[in-house]
């Protein structure tokens, strides 16, 4: 009569060169005979059983391995990779336990299992269990959870030698979200994808926040920034995007643009690259003006319009090719009036105009056209 010592190391393989995380576990197993002598390099066939509730209970995965013994009596075999008998061993529930691993073993290396054992897993692999519950796993190199997760801790680091992922996503109808809550303070932040509203990506701040949701926003009833799929963005507005940038506000709405001492401040608009443009700036160096510019050939800003705001005397002051205006409208070169055939219709005192016939300036003086000369 051959007798079976068995052991199990309840351990994954590390290597896989599937997607999945891989669905097997070692076992070793020394064979010796009657006579306690090792059955040493020799042909062993065996069928493991997965046994679940009790030695004799039902079999939820049966396999059958052909191997051959070391010099030492050892067979070694991967649980999960041998000849498929009935049962599929990745879906095993190893949280509904306890379980049992059978052996049946032919010295001889065939089918005829004289040797039996039985031993409990007391210990089932960590990963194997993971992938059938609500806990942890690994697939390749994602590692996956169901559960809550609470990171007590001031940071969390992601650091990759490519690109480094962060991934928040969701295959039922709910939204994608990221929560930034302060717990003394009565609002939450929400960062999400809003399904409902065509995938736009919205900023909303909320109150009545639970652990992982919230109910009411707080303050506008719209978002207070939002981005749509064509990469339009809206502040105070995420329903109407009409231009690349929108700015919404129930009430008087501004765009502030401010800095600090005496430094520049403005807007740019210009095409891709820049080679055209202009920009709407406020000099507060020199001149303390309110400053229109266009690029020139060279790709230099140049002056077309100063308005001052300071100091206030010259303030409403429109200059055009001077930075000083003395005047509400200074014209430092050339000014052109197009001449044309006939006055203008319901005229007002003061108004000019070129006459294209008489080739003189016109002024209306309240009652008729008077010539400049």
């Amino acid at each position: 009569m051959k007798k079976l010592y068995t052991f199990i190391v309840a351990s994954l393989l590390s290597m896989s060169t599937f997607a999945q995380a891989p669905e097997m576990m070692s076992y070793q197993a020394v064979v010796r005979d009657a006579a306690d002598n090792l059955v040493a390099s020799s042909p062993v066939g065996m069928q493991i059983s997965i046994l679940q509730g009790s030695p004799s209970g039902t079999a939820s995965y049966v396999e059958t391995h052909t191997t051959t013994s070391n010099q030492n009596g050892l067979v070694s075999i991967e649980i999960g990779n041998g000849t498929l008998v009935s049962g599929d061993f990745p879906t095993i529930d190893w949280a509904n336990g306890p379980y049992f691993v059978k052996t049946e073993t032919d010295p001889t290396g065939g089918a005829n299992y004289t040797i039996t054992g039985t031993s409990q897993l007391l210990s089932v692999p960590y990963a194997l269990h993971a992938m059938n519950s609500d806990s942890w796993y690994l697939d390749a190199d994602t590692t996956y959870t169901d559960h809550h997760v609470d990171i007590n801790s001031k940071r969390m680091h992601l650091e990759g030698s490519n690109f480094t992922d962060f991934i928040i996503s969701n295959n039922a109808t709910g939204d994608p979200n990221i929560w930034l809550r302060d717990v003394d303070s009565s609002i939450t932040w929400r960062i999400h994808n809003d399904q409902s509203r065509d995938n736009i990506l919205s900023i909303r701040p909320w109150t009545d926040y639970s652990e992982f949701g919230g109910t009411t926003w707080s303050g506008l009833n719209l978002d207070p920034f939002s981005i749509d799929t064509a990469g339009r963005v809206s502040v105070g507005n995420g329903v109407n995007f009409k231009q690349a940038f929108n700015v919404y506000h129930p009430d008087s709405s501004f765009i502030n643009i401010e800095t600090s001492g005496n430094n520049e401040a403005g807007l740019v608009m210009s095409e891709l690259g820049g080679a055209r443009g202009a920009r709407i700036m406020v000099e507060g160096t020199t001149t303390n003006n309110l400053i229109f510019q266009v690029k020139d050939d060279l790709g230099e800003y140049v002056d077309v319009m100063h308005m001052p705001y300071f100091p206030g005397s010259d303030i409403g002051n429109v200059g055009i090719g001077t930075d000083s205006p003395a005047r509400k409208l200074h014209i430092n070169d050339v000014m052109r009036l197009e001449p044309r055939a006939a006055a203008p219709a319901n005229p007002s005192k003061g108004d000019i105009y070129m006459d294209d016939t008489t080739n003189k300036l016109m002024v209306y003086d309240g009652t008729i056209w008077q010539a400049c000369w």
